[in-house]
């Protein structure tokens, strides 16, 4: 009875782990103008400045449309250009003409819709906000 159980227990960790595998999480980006394969992580803690203005922007729709947008755009804080953020960061609201400088949070959420990996971005907590 308790080998059973055994090898009970090691398939369910044999099938989770083959589940896990099949996870499609890279993501193409850009990174310094040119396009890169990146993976998807989790990582606590960085900071973000997001620019005073959003920007027009080009947002594919889980639906597959492709339709523009406005989109905050970021950078890091040693970065020279802004990039296009698709999407928002959970728990921050803009205001425009405020640049601001923020401690996020990346987690990598499964995409029910596409099978895919993405990064959500949560505020942990808003460094500095300046008016422009």
């Amino acid at each position: 009875m308790k080998k059973l159980a055994v090898a009970a227990l090691m398939t369910t960790f044999a099938l989770a782990g083959c589940s896990t595998m099949d996870m499609n999480n890279e993501r193409t980006m850009v990174v310094d103008g040119q396009p890169m394969s990146v993976k998807v992580v989790n990582i606590p803690s960085f900071e973000v400045e997001i620019a005073p203005r959003k920007a027009v922007c080009e947002y594919t729709t889980a639906m597959g449309v492709k339709t523009e947008s406005e989109c905050l755009q970021y950078r890091q804080t040693y970065q020279k250009n802004y990039n296009t953020l698709n999407g928002n960061i959970q728990g921050f609201t803009y205001e425009p003409n405020y640049r601001y400088v923020l401690d996020v949070r990346q987690e990598a959420v499964m995409d029910e819709m596409t099978g895919m990996v993405k990064p959500v971005w949560i505020l942990n907590d808003v460094v500095s906000k300046t008016a422009e």
